[in-house]
């Protein structure tokens, strides 16, 4: 990591994303908040939060988008700048609360959003060129560390700024600055974020033609991954559903025998929250020889196998510490899968085809999470307890016999 550090690249993407992440996250929960000062809050609420959702489902098209841009650098600078002008002009308009005005404040918030996806899309190819092989896991961890870091600091100022000042264009405007922070350190270290225009080699006669995309990517993930296109996609969509379901049962598990904690209800959930944070934050930075050994296939059996125990010790062992632990094993090892996944895809890969094959697998697991969170909920609250857990266990034991039926891929040349 710390020879990674030393690049100038990734100082530049790094300290770039420090900001932008701030403005997304400071507007997030601030756009919560003004929803609910209009007339029908519930509904206002819902929009914004649908509304959040929608990047994530589009990731495939953003994707597509970011791989066919020439010059990524010039494109990465100027989205920032775009971002800052979005939050200017919502400073401008954002007191005027009328309904058209609420949804020009959504669809502000929605574009920009879109713009950050596109933006993280357009620094995978900037790290295949700029950082060493070897280096490229740690700097796609520190990324995804950075993010997990500063959400929960981004959401408290923006609370601070609203309960100090109750001024919504002041909180625009802040996040307008921290883009244009972004943009200007992106502008003043372009050179070491430049990369050449990819070359693709193009078939000399129709009937040499490659295969199309589906196949591309089903060969890149596959050899990155380990296992088949199809296994893999149906297994990162059943773990996610249940994952995505993990923080709001834990919530209920607490609330019905918190007492057994000895610690009240907030100060439980935060300490879960917090050794959730470090557990992402040192799987996806920390660099050890055994973990650098483990496949991803690997990996992501392992963390199932964890997030498995979790449910168990809410069946029947019922111990507050152990469920500290688990959580901390779970986000160690999602925190090592994703940047392992990554660098994989990246060495494989061409520079116009990463961003297609991520914003694939990101909107797959952004349909996934409300509908596994929605539906194990729903068995907790409807049936019992008990059956949630037990449905989470059967769906992640599922994903365990798909990821490992079949025969394993191994890794290629350049697609």
């Amino acid at each position: 990591m710390i020879n990674a550090l030393k690049s100038r690249s990734v100082e530049v993407l790094s300290l770039a994303n420090i900001f932008e992440t701030l403005g997304v996250s400071i507007f997030n929960i601030v756009l919560l908040t003004y929803a609910k000062t209009y007339a029908n809050p519930a509904i206002m609420v819902s929009v914004v939060s649908i509304a959040t959702v929608v990047p994530g489902t589009l990731g495939f098209v953003i994707g597509f988008l970011a791989d066919h841009v020439v010059h990524k650098d010039r494109m990465l600078v100027l989205t920032k700048v775009i971002q800052a002008g979005l939050y200017l002009v919502l400073a401008l308009v954002i007191d005027a609360r009328t309904l058209v005005i609420f949804t020009v404040v959504v669809a502000i918030n929605l574009v920009s959003d879109c713009l950050g996806f596109l933006s993280s899309s357009l620094r995978l190819p900037i790290i295949r060129e700029r950082v060493a092989r070897d280096d490229r896991q740690q700097v796609l961890g520190l990324n995804q560390s950075i993010a997990s870091l500063l959400q929960p600091v981004g959401q408290s100022i923006g609370v601070f700024v609203l309960a100090a000042t109750h001024d919504y264009a002041l909180a625009a405007l802040i996040n307008a600055g921290t883009f244009l922070i972004a943009a200007l350190i992106l502008f003043i270290g372009r050179r070491a974020i430049h990369i050449a225009p990819a070359v693709i080699p193009q078939p000399q006669t129709e009937t040499e033609k490659g295969p199309n995309l589906w196949q591309k990517m089903s060969t890149i993930l596959g050899q990155s991954s380990g296992v088949s296109i199809v296994r893999l996609l149906v297994a990162v969509v059943i773990v996610n559903a249940v994952g995505a379901s993990v923080d709001a049962v834990i919530n209920l598990y607490l609330l019905d025998r918190g007492k057994a904690t000895g610690l009240p209800f907030g100060v439980a959930i935060l300490i879960v929250n917090i050794l959730f944070v470090i557990g992402t934050v040192l799987g996806s930075t920390l660099r050890l020889k055994f973990l650098d050994r483990q496949s991803f296939k690997l990996v992501m059996v392992e963390t199932i196998a964890v997030m498995v125990v979790l449910y168990l010790n809410f069946l029947w062992i019922q111990n507050y510490a152990l469920l500290v632990i688990l959580m901390f094993a779970i986000a160690f090892g999602l925190g090592n899968m994703n940047p392992k996944l990554y660098a994989q895809v990246i060495s494989i890969a061409y520079q116009n085809l990463v961003g297609t094959i991520f914003g694939t697998v990101s909107s797959l697991v952004t349909v996934a999470a409300p509908v596994g969170s929605v539906g194990i909920v729903l068995i907790y609250n409807a049936v019992s307890p008990a059956a949630a857990y037990w449905v989470s266990i059967v769906i992640l034991v599922l994903g365990t016999v798909i990821l490992l039926t079949g025969k394993s891929t191994k890794p290629a040349e350049t697609v």
